[in-house]
């Protein structure tokens, strides 16, 4: 091999996306590059020329028909262009010097070498945005996306609530259903209540009168969901109400359209989530609730298994873990009795953001009410404590950070959380930007809502208005860089147990969190998800439409290759982690990777200084 054959050798040996290729294969490929100079502002690929494409330097972009961004491109990155009438297209943004191997040469290669066969196929990309985490589980993951329309009972039965408890259990015999629907008399069309077999042994159970009206012992108000409602999100709906029966309305008027049952989704597909809520709520003491909780690993699994998506799956698994800490909660109160004043238990971080997975710590506080007798703070250490013991002792580890209220500084009266959040958001020191970041976070789990959301409100609308704070957030973000070096190669955890990894929450979804968040409060939104303050950030124009969407698409895909992995760790009978080998990936999976990383650091650099200057 001559001198330049073997300088291109050497720059593919850099390439992180090449690395998979045995070296006679790289080799093989040096001899059938050609080079090609493109200049600023030209067309790539030039005349959509297929094939292999590697950016020697420079830099373009890969814009689908809509001119979405796809991919943005430099030193040592490679992009395999298909022959097709939809081949992707993008301005060259920096005169660029790229290898190319054509689509012919290519395929001859393939035919001789099965390594780089093997290269091509799994490297013909997708856009991030289209899902790049493949699932390969064909149509198990329909009730992520059917409408419940598909799934529901239409004309379900209907009765005036003047029945008697007696009629109404003839009824539903006749009718052969589990659930009768009733309306009030004058409102005939319109149901205002639900009488299910379980409310009809609870009232024998009670002694009630057969007699009675039925009124007397239905459940209600209803909680419904419209026909077009995805049956994943009704899943989660039953899960959190604990409930089995969903009255489906129609989009237009509201009129009732059909009935949804937890049996309908079983049907479906299996749908553990919903009995793993109602068997918490079951669960009498402590080694109940923590034989319950052995099944969660197993239901991220499933999730994953199903095709779940991030926002699906994170949601899902914090349900859960609200039940769980709700149940807690109620025993204690059960074994302490009642407490000595109105509280609210919160959860922050990822908890309070609805995006935990089965590997999860606590992050909780307690506000009590400024009227509380003497002598209450002890109740309430009590309370602390038995609830922070039970969720590790249920496998949601204690904060590393001492952020629980067993400790003073997370369990105060309001009027303490007012001052101290004031003081935190006013004038923030270096520890108060990680402080805030845990106050913006915070939802209330169980109890008094009233004693927290005007103090996060007010909190929203102080942040919004002083720079020191939104500055701190804003340098928080900036401290947090996605694992990407200099030649695209992953930057990797140099030391401890899960040295040579890449840390896919602290390194990968963090940096995103963080951004949102500050995105968030220039726009004055009061979500708490980073999607949805992302797209609040969108709408207020803080930040742009695209790079809401990349940094959606990057957490997405970050956040569904963690759950991936350690679905893959819980059927391997290994305790799961965030620490990701980058050689488990495919090269395809690498690559999406790359990008989404490659997303994140771009909007680091821009879209934070955009945000504040939009601010001032």
């Amino acid at each position: 091999m001559n001198g330049e054959l073997e300088e291109i050798r050497e720059f593919l040996d850099r390439c992180p996306d090449l690395a998979p290729l045995p070296a006679a294969s790289r080799d093989a490929i040096v001899r059938q590059l050609t080079l090609r100079y493109l200049r600023e502002g030209s067309r790539f690929p030039p005349d959509a020329e297929p094939g292999l494409w590697i950016v020697r330097t420079g830099t373009l972009e890969i814009r689908d028909a809509r001119d979405t961004l796809l991919d943005r491109l430099g030193e040592g990155d490679l992009v395999h262009i298909a022959a097709s009438p939809q081949t992707p297209l993008g301005p060259v943004t920096e005169d660029a010097l790229v290898y190319h191997l054509p689509l012919e040469r290519a395929r001859q290669l393939a035919a001789r070498d099965g390594a780089i066969a093997q290269f091509l196929a799994d490297d013909a990309p997708r856009p991030l945005a289209a899902g790049g985490a493949p699932h390969g589980h064909g149509d198990d993951n329909r009730l992520l996306t059917t409408p419940v329309r598909a799934l529901m009972t239409p004309n379900p039965v209907l009765a005036s609530s003047t029945l008697s408890l007696r009629e109404a259990a003839r009824l539903m015999d006749r009718a052969d259903v589990s659930a009768l629907l009733l309306h009030a008399p004058d409102r005939p069309g319109a149901p205002e209540g639900i009488l299910t077999d379980t409310d009809l042994r609870r009232a024998i159970a009670k002694g009630i009168d057969p007699g009675q009206p039925v009124a007397e012992s239905m459940a209600g108000p209803l909680t419904t969901v419209q026909r077009d409602t995805p049956a994943f999100e009704a899943l989660l709906r039953m899960a959190r109400h604990d409930i089995h029966h969903l009255p489906v309305v129609h989009e237009a008027d509201g009129a009732l359209a059909g009935m949804l049952s937890s049996t309908d989704l079983i049907r479906h597909q299996g749908t553990s989530a919903v009995y793993l809520v109602r068997d918490l709520r079951r669960a009498d003491d402590l080694d109940g609730l923590k034989a319950v909780m052995q099944a969660l690993p197993r239901l991220q699994v499933q999730l994953v298994d199903s095709g779940a998506d991030a926002v699906q799956l994170t949601q899902t698994i914090t349900t859960v873990i609200d039940t769980l800490t709700q149940r807690l909660i109620e025993l204690c109160e059960r074994d302490q009795g009642s407490a000595p004043c109105a509280y609210a238990w919160l959860a922050s971080g990822s908890q309070g953001r609805h995006e935990q997975t089965v590997f999860t710590d606590q992050d909780t506080a307690l506000i009590l009410a400024d009227d509380a007798p003497e002598g209450a703070g002890a109740w309430f250490e009590a309370l602390a404590r038995q609830v922070t013991a039970g969720l590790d002792a249920c496998g949601i580890r204690a904060c590393p950070g001492d952020v629980d209220p067993t400790h003073p500084d997370w369990r105060r009266p309001a009027a303490d959380w007012a001052r101290e959040m004031e003081r935190v958001l006013h004038h923030p020191a270096a520890r108060d930007a990680m402080l805030a970041t845990h106050y913006l976070d915070m939802r209330v789990i169980h109890g008094d809502a009233t004693l927290f959301e005007p103090l996060r409100q007010r909190a929203l609308e102080t942040g919004a208005r002083h720079e020191a704070l939104l500055s701190a957030l804003a340098d928080q973000a900036r401290d947090l860089p996605p694992p990407l070096g200099f030649f695209r190669q992953f930057v990797l955890e140099e030391s401890g147990e899960h040295a040579d990894t890449l840390d896919l929450k602290m390194r990968g979804l963090l940096p995103i969190v963080a951004m949102a968040r500050v995105f968030a409060l220039h726009a004055g939104s009061e979500a708490r998800s980073t999607v949805e303050r992302l797209r609040a950030a969108a709408r207020a124009g803080v930040i742009s439409d695209t790079t809401a969407d990349n940094l959606i698409d990057a957490w997405r895909y970050i956040a569904e290759l963690r759950a991936r992995h350690q679905a893959h760790q819980i059927r391997n009978a290994q305790p799961p982690d965030n620490a990701l080998d980058p050689a488990e990936l495919s090269t395809l999976e690498r690559s999406h990777l790359k990008t989404a990383f490659r997303l994140v650091s771009d909007a680091r650099k821009t879209a934070l200084a955009n945000a504040e200057r939009v601010h001032g």
